[in-house]
């Protein structure tokens, strides 16, 4: 499933990039959003009741949001069939530009990151589309800490 998600859900474009699916964000018109949709096949997600209508009546897949919070949202979601398996998976993606995240040597990163982080870290990511480097520090740890609240793990 692919998404093209309005302004008024940034936290769960993000959240769902991590969880590998691919997510344009960031499109201010709506009806360049829903162009888009309908051309590349991606579900629109909104809290826009107006757009979800003009959407719908177009031939586009929409999935109206209600809820405010980030957790009720994906609850929502995986009510409408959407799974939320593992975080970062092979397919997970740049919460930045939705590119896809590969792998990245210690020796690659060099230079690249601080210092202590080059020292302390030997696991890395690298976006394949703009380059931005992620490693497990303290915001990847509280990503985790999220990830298990969503699953409602504790």
């Amino acid at each position: 499933m692919r998404f093209i998600a309005d302004m008024m859900l940034g936290r769960l474009a993000r959240w769902l990039r991590l969880y590998g699916y691919d997510t344009l964000y960031g499109i201010e018109d709506d009806d360049e959003i829903v162009r888009i949709a309908l051309r590349e096949d991606r579900v629109i997600l909104t809290r826009d009741s107006g757009l979800a209508k003009r959407a719908e009546k177009l031939g586009a897949e929409v999935f109206l949001l209600y809820s405010n919070s980030l957790e009720e949202q994906v609850e929502e979601l995986r009510r409408l069939g959407v799974e939320f398996g593992e975080l970062f998976p092979p397919s997970a993606r740049c919460p930045k530009c939705n590119g896809l995240l590969r792998s990245a040597s210690k020796e690659e990163v060099k230079g690249k990151v601080p210092p202590k982080v080059y020292e302390k870290y030997d696991e890395f990511y690298v976006c394949k589309n703009c380059g931005q480097i992620y490693w497990p520090g303290r915001q990847w740890e509280e990503m985790v800490k999220m990830d298990r609240k969503l699953r409602g793990e504790k």
